[in-house]
């Protein structure tokens, strides 16, 4: 098959988490990840109007790289400018990019976390949150978008009071 963005995001998050892990891992296998997704990200530039779908995409791309430590930090920023079109799991992945990227800047994060928070549903069994639209095109459910801010709130707020009820 022809390579897909998504899947080597993926691939590119997994296979950088087991290096990182002390596995084995071809370094050329990730550079070539690593050299895919910055392509991608040049083929797709952020438009004058880029759909939801594509900000979503993006976000995650940008969150694989980073990951792998090959964070594009201006990019972030260009898609953070963009944020009130993304989803709010595209959101939970641009903030936890930006922490990879630059862990001591928070002026971003912060704000991100913010946005995400905001958007909570909450109701006597727990908090969940629930996207305006699916994405299917980027695989993406309302229990997705839950799981994805649940690990960005415990990577970069863990005291978050949110915390145990989304885990409920």
């Amino acid at each position: 098959d022809r390579s897909n963005p998504l899947v080597t995001a993926y691939a590119l998050i997994g296979l950088s988490q087991a290096r990182a892990n002390g596995f084995n891992v071809d370094d050329q296998v990730i550079e070539g990840a690593i050299r895919f997704l910055r392509r991608t990200l040049q083929r797709e530039p952020i438009g004058a109007r880029p759909s939801r779908q594509e900000l979503n995409r993006q976000a995650f791309i940008t969150y694989a790289l980073a990951v792998a430590d090959a964070g594009n930090f201006p990019h972030a920023v260009q898609l953070f400018d963009r944020r009130d079109l993304m989803d709010t799991y595209a959101r939970a992945y641009l903030a936890m990019a930006f922490n990879l990227i630059d862990p001591r800047n928070t002026t971003y994060t912060d704000t991100l976390l913010s946005d995400i928070v905001s958007r909570a549903v909450v109701s006597a069994t727990g908090v969940h949150w629930q996207e305006e639209s699916p994405d299917y095109v980027n695989w993406n459910t309302d229990t997705r978008t839950t799981a994805i801010v649940l690990k960005a709130l415990v990577q970069l707020n863990p005291e978050n009071q949110l915390i145990p009820n989304v885990v409920r």
